[in-house]
């Protein structure tokens, strides 16, 4: 039945555009708008989360969408669809077993191997509780959980979350309490195995972890669920376990993404680049908002169906007017973006069009919600290109209150081309309360806002088709990267690659002017050390992030090529 569903909706979605066709060129309506997102966010589509059955029938409506308007099909052996390979998520093997002082316990009722784990046998004769396995630096208030222990060698027990406040008034916890920071503190400390638990007034559920930003540490890493404490009849905030003996197993599940590609040839080689991400968060993946126990379908209406069907509109009125046209456009519809600008990075490496003759890229995220924004329509990377800057300083947009906003970086597919040195522009209606739930619908999209939004990128996509002059690329910085650090007061304004599977963190981009910038860093530089703090993920590094203070001097590790570099830090 839901395929049948999405198969009609998809036959009315053509009729509709070709009705919306006349002599003097297709004219973009919210109709049309509002049929696409219908299609892209119906609950058929199960959120279209990459690798899932979801993503493939949105590809497919997408590149039917690109035939039927006639665009080349410019994806891997003349298709419409370039593949990529991503680690889709790492699960349990069949060899995971567990013994506590000499009683088997039941895997995932009552233990499970993290996903930080390494996959190896142990056995243990040593387990020393560390109560909560914090070590807090003297400028937060000095504290240690391992003072008078010896655990080099051994393994360790320790609580999830914090000390109560009320009991260490003077001492700040909050950077040293997730379970990234303990990992790599028991590492330091020379832990040999991690068994956490969770203090009884907590709930025992563990949060999710993005399995394509985790690497593997080198230790056996567990979660002992209350369920096996109650079982051997330990106390459950400070168990007393004599000896552990088992085996984790870890596999990472690989997958196929799909970028969805159409290329509106003109016969010029430079060319135009205009995409939007079409994944989004299925039944509630990582980086979901949603609270309720019961799983429900993340639709994701304006994240970002609304995008998508800013592409394929102006895709059907840019080829209604190919004859007016100066350069080639390629309509790119990303797919991975919400697990880390997946599709994107790995196109703007491997382009099926000349990459040394793009001219621009244009992104589209989040454009559904303008009525409820009281600052309008935001426009970044204005700063990206002179010719950026001066056009929209001047722009008159018929009472659609637009903010220039000059970085050309953010959490979107743009920053793949931006790291590419070419200039971006990304349109963006703002967040929302329906942001990441299920409750992004289309009931809940700006139709006629969304339609303002499209036809003002249309004029600022054929201004810069008529103007002949080159746009020279800008490095941007960021005036506000300060207020979006959450609980950094120090970044090294780097650019991370999410892609790349390496030990390490690769920067894929570094921003000017910031303290990565100064201390010598590069594109491309795996970060494997921090100041003096091994970086193995993502998690590491913003981990160790949360340790340093404005004005701190340290050092940082990275490997370039076959180099090994140490490069001296000053955090602003």
């Amino acid at each position: 039945m839901k395929q049948f569903k999405f198969c009609l909706l998809l036959c009315l979605a053509i009729i509709l555009a070709a009705s919306n066709s006349f002599s003097g060129g297709y004219k973009i309506t919210g109709q049309a708008v509002y049929e696409h997102i219908s299609i892209l966010a119906d609950d058929s589509l199960e959120g279209r989360q990459v690798g899932e059955a979801g993503e493939w029938k949105a590809a497919q409506y997408i590149s039917s969408v690109f035939d039927d308007i006639g665009l080349v099909s410019a994806g891997d052996n003349g298709s419409s669809l370039q593949s990529f390979i991503f680690t889709k998520k790492i699960e349990l093997g069949q060899s995971n077993r567990l013994s506590i002082n000499g009683q088997d316990l039941k895997l995932l009722e009552e233990f499970e191997p993290m996903r930080q784990s390494a996959s190896r046998e142990f056995s243990f004769e040593n387990v020393v509780f560390v109560n909560y396995g914090i070590i807090v630096d003297s400028s937060d208030g000095s504290y240690s959980d391992y003072d008078g222990l010896e655990v080099d060698g051994h393994a360790v027990v320790i609580k999830r979350y914090a000390p109560d406040s009320s009991d260490n008034p003077h001492v700040d916890f909050s950077r040293y309490s997730s379970l990234t920071n303990k990992i790599s503190t028991a590492i330091s400390q020379g832990a040999a195995g991690i068994f956490f638990i969770t203090p009884s007034s907590y709930d025992d559920t563990l949060p999710k972890f993005g399995a394509t930003r985790i690497t593997p540490k080198d230790i056996p890493i567990v979660h002992l669920r209350r369920a096996a404490l109650e079982k051997l009849k330990l106390d459950l905030d400070s168990p007393l376990i004599m000896t552990a003996a088992g085996e984790c197993e870890l596999l990472k599940t690989r997958d196929t993404g799909y970028n969805v590609l159409g290329l509106l040839d003109t016969g010029n080689d430079s060319t135009v680049i205009i995409g939007a991400h079409y994944d989004h968060l299925g039944w509630g993946a990582a980086g979901s908002r949603y609270m309720g126990k019961e799983k429900m379908i993340h639709n994701g209406a304006d994240d970002n169906a609304s995008g998508v069907a800013a592409i394929l509109e102006l895709a059907r009125y840019f080829e209604s007017k190919k004859d007016e046209l100066n350069y080639s456009i390629l309509f790119a519809a990303f797919s991975g973006e919400e697990a880390g600008l997946l599709g994107s990075n790995y196109f703007s490496k491997n382009m099926t069009v000349n990459s040394e003759a793009v001219r621009m890229m244009i992104n589209f995220d989040m454009i559904g919600r303008l009525k409820d924004q009281q600052s309008g329509l935001a426009i970044f990377g204005t700063g990206t290109t002179a010719q950026f800057k001066s056009y929209f300083d001047s722009l008159d947009s018929d009472e659609l209150h637009v903010v220039n906003k000059e970085p050309g970086t953010g959490p979107s597919d743009h920053t793949s081309f931006y790291n590419q040195s070419i200039p971006v522009l990304h349109f963006f209606t703002g967040a929302h309360n329906d942001y990441h739930k299920p409750s992004d619908d289309v009931e809940s999209i700006d139709i006629e806002g969304t339609v303002r939004v499209i036809e003002l990128a249309a004029r600022t996509i054929t201004h810069f088709d008529e103007l002949k002059e080159e746009l020279l690329f800008q490095k941007t910085v960021d005036p506000d990267a300060g207020r979006r650090r959450a609980s950094f007061s120090v970044t090294l304004g780097i650019m991370p690659d999410y892609i790349a599977e390496v030990k390490g963190l690769r920067v894929d981009g570094v921003t000017p002017e910031r303290p990565g910038d100064r201390a010598g860093l590069l594109s491309g530089d795996i970060i494997i050390g921090l100041g003096g703090n091994p970086i193995g993920d993502i998690y590491d590094y913003m981990n160790c992030l949360g340790k340093f203070r404005k004005h701190d001097t340290t050092y940082v590790i990275v490997e370039r090529a076959n180099d090994t570099l140490r490069l001296e830090v000053i955090f602003e």
